[in-house]
């Protein structure tokens, strides 16, 4: 699995395109459900991170059929919406990368 594919809202896909991000947008969960759909049924192979917030307005049944989906395994990410203090943003973060590669990180100054 060598590639990530975003999709969130078309406010945030400038922010992805300058981190070398392959993103989409959606304006809304049917969008992106459209979207998710047509990569599934190409059978594209990656990582797909979602905003949470579209992530969180999917249809149950197509929910399900992305979580069988082995060749597109799928990450929510934040929105871009307030995180809550630092500490919480920083072990939020941690969280979906641990969830994403399977190892907890820490950040500098963090203790362990």
């Amino acid at each position: 699995m060598s590639r990530l594919l975003a999709l969130t809202r078309p406010s945030l896909l400038p922010g992805f395109h300058l981190a070398g991000v392959e993103a989409f947008a959606a304006e809304d969960a049917e969008e992106a459900e459209q979207i998710i759909g047509d990569w599934l049924s190409a059978g594209e192979v990656g990582l797909i991170a979602v905003d949470d917030g579209l992530l969180a307005e999917f249809d149950p049944v197509f929910r399900r059929r992305l979580e069988s989906a082995d060749q597109l395994p799928c990450l929510a990410i934040p929105g871009g919406g307030p995180l809550g203090p630092e500490g919480s943003r920083k072990r939020r973060i941690a969280e979906l990368i641990r969830r994403a590669i399977g190892f907890h990180i820490t950040f500098k100054g963090e203790q362990v």
